[in-house]
């Protein structure tokens, strides 16, 4: 089974009042730090990026488009798009707006869904899930999102309601839960 690192960058960036994928911190493309994080891990056969249609033409590497079906059904959506496209392997997702996560957290997260194998494998902090910080595996993956897209209900916590979900938890471990620190707003980072 091959690991393919999915990088989140398909949504509308309402809060932030542009589009947060390509707002440039510390002199990269949000999307940039985290590519190069997933990059840096060693642990992807193939990096892509999960966008819209709008979108895609803006970045540097391959792109997985919204399935036509599914388009403005937020990360469950994208990461459909995913499963669709690579429907034998394990997704290492990673949400854009997360550009401080460290490969040594990804380590942990494909680590243990080596060990766990049909589980997805979800980063926490104490009781609060960053889902979009995760990874997806399982043979019935695909049919099971689009069960779950077609109910309209959006949540992961509603997704992981039927699923073999393992937690790992940051605060077991030495590692920062800044890691998991979410730019919504340009008062985030300002």
């Amino acid at each position: 089974m091959k690991t393919i690192g999915v990088v989140l960058a398909g949504g509308r960036s309402t809060r932030f009042g542009e589009q947060k994928s390509l707002y440039e911190l510390g002199g990269k493309k949000m999307y940039q730090h985290v590519y190069d994080v997933l990059s840096e891990s060693g642990l992807c056969d193939e990096i892509v990026i999960n966008t819209n249609e709008v979108l895609a033409p803006y970045f540097d590497y391959k792109t997985i488009i919204d399935d036509e079906d599914y388009q403005d059904y937020g990360p469950l959506g994208g990461l459909y798009a995913a499963a669709k496209a690579y429907p034998d392997d394990r997704l290492l997702i990673v949400s854009c707006d997360t550009p401080f996560i460290t490969a040594e957290w990804l380590k942990k997260l494909h680590d243990a869904a080596v060990s766990n194998p049909n589980t997805f494998i979800v980063s926490t902090e104490d009781d609060k899930m960053h889902p979009t910080i995760s990874v997806f595996q399982g043979t019935d993956l695909l049919d099971e999102l689009g069960g779950q897209l077609q109910s309209e209900r959006l949540s992961f916590k509603a997704f992981f309601n039927n699923q073999n979900v393992k937690m790992l938890d940051v605060s077991e471990t030495k590692e920062s839960p800044e890691i998991f620190r979410n730019i919504n707003y340009k008062s985030d980072i300002e």
